[in-house]
This record gives C-alpha cells, sequence and structure tokens, in this order.
C-alpha cells in the first residue's frame, strides 16, 4: 500500500479499520500469532486516532511484513508516535519518512 497514492478503498480503510482488518489487508493473508499479540498490544492503548494507527501499520509493515520481528518494536513505534504527539494522517505521513530502524534504535 502506497501512502502518498492512495485509492478511495485504501483511504476509507485507513480512516476507519480497525488495526486487526488493517493488518490483515496490508499482509493480504490472515494474522499469525505475532502480528495479534502485536497489534493487541497497542489496540487496548487508545492514544492515537485511527487514521494514525493505519498509517503507523502501513509503515510497519511495509519493514517488517513476511519476517520475525521482534514483538515490542510495533508497541515501540505506537508510544513514540504518541510521545510526538502524532495525531493527524499528515503528520504520521511525515513520520513515515524516518528510517525505521533508527527510529526503534537499531541504528
Amino acid at each position: 500500500m502506497n501512502l502518498k497514492n492512495l485509492s478511495e478503498e485504501e483511504k476509507n480503510l485507513i480512516y476507519s479499520a480497525d488495526p486487526f482488518q488493517m493488518t490483515q489487508t496490508i499482509l493480504n493473508s490472515n494474522l499469525r500469532g505475532l502480528e495479534k499479540i502485536s497489534i493487541e498490544s497497542i489496540k487496548s492503548m487508545n492514544l492515537l486516532p485511527v487514521e494514525v494507527v493505519n498509517v503507523l501499520l502501513v509503515y510497519f509493515y511495509s519493514e517488517y511484513s513476511g519476517q520475525v520481528y521482534n514483538r515490542n518494536d510495533l508497541k515501540r513505534l505506537y508510544h513514540l508516535w504518541a510521545s510526538a504527539g502524532i495525531r493527524t494522517y499528515e503528520d504520521a505521513l511525515k513520520m513515515t519518512e524516518r528510517d525505521i530502524q533508527s527510529e526503534l534504535g537499531y541504528k
């Protein structure tokens, strides 16, 4: 999913899908246990608007789709965005320009 060139259907998903539905759409497959655990950990926090969470999910899974990752990475990224005051789709898009490995402290 290209965040800078979304179809109408994808825009609707960004603004309305719950994190489980969004991740399933991004991955185009059923969710594995790791995804379910990671998503549940952020869904219950309710600190970010739905469109910001969904942009974060696209950003995260564009890097980690189909890979094994630290299950706390998604939660860590969520907290970083919440702490940075990311509240709009536009702000979230700007955050996706950053290197995710650096954001998570791996570089």
